[in-house]
């Protein structure tokens, strides 16, 4: 069957230099080094987006924000236009160069980080924060489709677990280059060939991490494309980017829904909309905070008429994405899990420094430290598991994800009664090492449920929602439950509500996956008019 074919095997010779030798159910050497400029990308990608939560305490004090303020920076501004664009890139990426559009995407999403350092108030920071989740909307589905194109399926979760290391070094990263920043910019700024002692030190931070990201591109853009079953478009290129970009993005959406399907789709999607504005409007009016639920909304429209559109037009891949109970089960409970860790991560550092009177070089150094160790070595360790676990039993990712879901409770209890930073970085460790063993194993467990076309369009899907509810509600739900109880405390305690939930939906999605085989998958997508 098609689906079957690994990366290699059904290649043509001429290709085999592009990563895969064929014959062979193994990666070729220049696997591993695409696999390492990847993470490399990946690094860059989590340092841009995560090094807000070192400087939220310097914003905070110099644009006079509340706690619900900064998780809307930390979290929704970026998540929702990273939501709203990326529900293209996932068909984009199945249909152009991958290693060019995840290297514009880089230089995008790196220059808006450097533009966040020379904002000049609240709204444009907000505008760079947006701008670095449109450019970082094209990094995972290009990213896991040319890693599941590169490596076979016998170790396509461990390549994809050392390509998530690259979330925890650069986040660690972040907050050990941007403490000492912090700390010691009034003498560095003195080093410089040029006087940059006026630039506040949260702009330092910004520029010296964003810039670098630019250069990267360049080397990105140069990667081979490994063998597809379906060549990447040659013709007719822009209409087809414009074509998926608009079938997001409203109001264009509603051009895409009536060609698709009539006047029908159009009433149904206003409908909809109406909907989501009236639910913004009595969550603004109840809590306040209009531009978090204006946001939430779009982002909740986008995805659902994306969905709408997907299903009008290409019904299998609809079939075994939000179609298929499994997928949709196992993206909620993953959605759950990573807005627990999420929140944890970003408002880790602004605790300690604001609860342990920790500076910002120790607090960065420390949790940086702890974090790039504990989380790769979980990763790691998380992907090599379920890789031989799941030889024995296919329900072995979800098994993962439990463990990742119950096993940190009793750390963050630890982490969140600590009266020192010693004990909160010492339960910060073993919070970190569990709470991480799940993001290989159930990205490889995405890219299983569907066939090989379709494995970008998966990934940014399953990706996308994660980002939207991690991102765009955990920060915030932490910095509101602060801000009404004047304790970030009672807010960080608040999200162990989410455990019981996330537990429903894992373990319903393991009683469904025995009967997710490949065969029973391309018979529902043959079904819905896939070739046989």
């Amino acid at each position: 069957m098609a689906d079957q074919a690994l990366p290699g095997v059904a290649a043509p010779a001429d290709r085999a230099g592009a990563g895969v030798q064929p014959g062979v159910q193994r990666a070729a050497p220049y696997a591993y080094y695409a696999l390492f400029v990847l993470l490399v990308t990946n690094i860059f990608n989590s340092i841009d987006r995560s090094v807000i939560t070192i400087v939220a305490a310097r914003l905070r004090a110099d644009l006079h924000l509340t706690d619900a303020a900064l998780g809307f920076l930390m979290g929704t501004a970026f998540a929702v236009f990273y939501g709203v664009v990326g529900l293209a890139m996932g068909r984009i990426a199945d249909g152009v160069s991958r290693t060019r559009l995840m290297a514009l995407g880089l230089a995008v999403w790196s220059g808006m980080t450097a533009a966040a350092g020379l904002a000049t108030n609240y709204a444009g920071l907000a505008t760079a924060r947006m701008g670095v989740g449109i450019g970082e909307a094209v990094a995972n589905p290009c990213s896991h489709s040319l890693i599941s194109d590169y490596f076979p399926q016998r170790n396509r979760s461990t390549a994809l677990g050392v390509y998530m290391l690259g979330v925890y070094l650069g986040g660690a990263t972040s907050l050990i280059v941007g403490g000492q920043l912090l700390q010691h910019w009034g003498t560095l700024c003195t080093t410089l060939p040029f006087d940059a002692c006026q630039l506040a030190d949260w702009r330092s931070v910004f520029l010296v991490v964003g810039l670098p990201g630019i250069a990267l591109a360049v080397i990105l853009a140069t990667l081979r494309e490994p063998p597809r079953l379906t060549a990447p478009r040659t013709s007719r290129l822009l209409p087809f980017v414009v074509g998926e970009i608009s079938a997001a993005v409203p109001p264009f959406t509603l051009i895409n829904l009536h060609r698709a399907g009539g006047a029908a789709a159009v009433v149904r999607n206003l409908v909809m909309a109406a909907v989501l504005i009236l639910a913004a409007f009595s969550l603004t009016a109840l809590l306040g905070d209009p531009l978090q639920w204006a946001a939430l909304a779009l982002g909740a429209y986008s995805v659902i008429t994306w969905a709408g559109v997907l299903r009008l037009r290409d019904r299998p891949l609809f079939n075994l994405t939000f179609g298929c109970p499994t997928f949709i089960l196992t993206m909620s409970g993953g959605a759950l899990l990573a807005c627990l860790s999420g929140a944890m991560g970003s408002w880790g550092v602004p605790y300690v420094m604001r609860e342990l009177h920790a500076g910002p070089a120790q607090a960065g150094l420390y949790l940086g430290l702890t974090s790039a160790v504990s989380a790769s070595v979980s990763v790691l360790v998380g992907s090599y598991i379920t890789d031989i676990w799941k030889r024995r039993d296919r329900r072995a990712p979800i098994w993962i994800c439990l463990i990742a879901l119950l096993a940190p409770i009793p750390a963050q209890l630890v982490m969140l009664r600590a009266q020192d930073l010693q004990t909160y970085v010492a339960a910060y460790a073993v919070f970190q090492f569990f709470i991480m063993l799940w993001s290989g194993a159930v990205g490889g467990l995405i890219q299983d449920l569907v066939l090989q076309r379709m494995r970008g369009t998966a990934s940014a899907a399953f990706s996308l929602v994660l980002i939207l509810v991690g991102s765009g509600m955990g920060p915030y739900w932490v910095g509101k439950i602060s801000t009404m109880t004047g304790s970030l405390l009672t807010g960080l305690y608040s999200m162990l509500a989410l455990v019981p939930v996330a537990l429903i939906f894992f373990l319903l999605a393991a009683r469904r996956l025995p009967g997710e085989t490949l065969e029973a998958r391309r018979a529902r997508a043959v079904s819905a008019g896939e070739p046989a």
